[in-house]
């Protein structure tokens, strides 16, 4: 496999079928909780970034040779070096959304990217084919979620950012964990079903 279809394969699983959250199921808890709105998602997305980027960074120079169950529990030391700069720096940029995530935003330093993928796919790639599979499957993530976070605003208060765009009904059971849990299950299908379709269509 030549070294552009092997970066092309590597960026479209990490968006798509891959993708942490709609696919994979990585991170959920903090989405359905937070991400209630754009802005919420926004500031979600933001936190998972910054801490799941260098967090992971860091992580590869630990070395292979140390015990498994000890490298997971540096990954977890490395990740809460990572989340005081971070938190210092997300707290300035944006106070109320932070604070807003609550518990949420110092569990991201044991999210599934970190802990799964980390020893699975990640640190079994090359350095360069890894930056780029983490910075992709960040931008999954992110992606996702603000997607996630927009229509559940728009479906459960009729707005988008704080303006009112006329939808004809609304639905306020999707500003609930529960209900958030619902429409990403829609979302997940969807992004399945077409998959599935374009699959089915490169195959003929």
């Amino acid at each position: 496999m030549s070294e552009d279809n092997s970066c092309k394969n590597i960026i479209l699983n990490a968006l798509l079928r891959r993708n942490p959250i709609l696919v994979s199921g990585l991170v959920i808890a903090p989405a359905v909780v937070i991400a209630d709105s754009f802005f919420n998602a926004a500031t979600l997305a933001a936190a998972f970034s910054v801490i799941t980027f260098f967090t992971l960074l860091v992580s590869s120079f630990v070395p292979k040779n140390i015990v498994y169950s000890i490298r997971i529990i540096l990954y977890t030391v490395i990740g809460a070096l990572v989340y005081v700069p971070s938190a210092i720096l997300l707290r300035y940029l944006m106070p109320e959304g932070i604070e807003a995530m609550g518990v949420f935003f110092p569990l991201l330093i044991t999210n599934g990217l970190i802990i799964s993928r980390s020893e699975s796919i990640f640190f079994l790639e090359s350095k360069g084919h890894m930056l780029l599979d983490i910075i992709f499957c960040i931008i999954g993530y992110d992606a996702a979620v603000l997607i996630f976070g927009a229509v559940r605003e728009i479906l459960g208060t009729g707005m988008i950012g704080g303006k009112i765009i006329g939808m004809p009904l609304v639905f306020s059971a999707f500003q609930h964990p529960f209900g958030g849990f619902i429409l990403l299950g829609i979302l997940s299908a969807l992004l399945r079903v077409i998959l599935i379709t374009v699959k089915r269509i490169n195959q003929k």
